[in-house]
């Protein structure tokens, strides 16, 4: 598959880039990427640079992002977690 310049126009005009509808089921699934959804994330997540994305299979996104994602050792527990959330949010209001 050849990579087109569409992400990089997008973010020089300060847009964000969420394509749809990712699906695991086999008729949606590309043999670019053997057939594989992890390898698909990969490809418009990380060498594409895509923003987000939309999928009705959150549950095979949230474990690419989970084993993609470098463990943070200062969030060791939910509530320090939820606590930096909380920070986080309240620096936009």
């Amino acid at each position: 598959m050849t990579p087109s310049d569409l992400v990089a126009r997008a973010h020089a005009h300060n847009l964000q880039v969420h394509p749809y509808t990712y699906r695991n089921e086999n008729k949606f699934l590309h043999f670019n990427f053997s057939q594989d959804p992890y390898k698909e994330y990969d490809y418009w997540i990380n060498k594409m640079g895509i923003d987000g994305l939309f999928t009705d299979f959150t549950g095979s996104l949230h474990n690419f992002q989970e084993w993609t994602t470098p463990n943070r050792q200062d969030d060791k527990t939910a509530s320090e977690l939820l606590h930096k959330i909380a920070v986080l949010a309240s620096a936009h209001e």
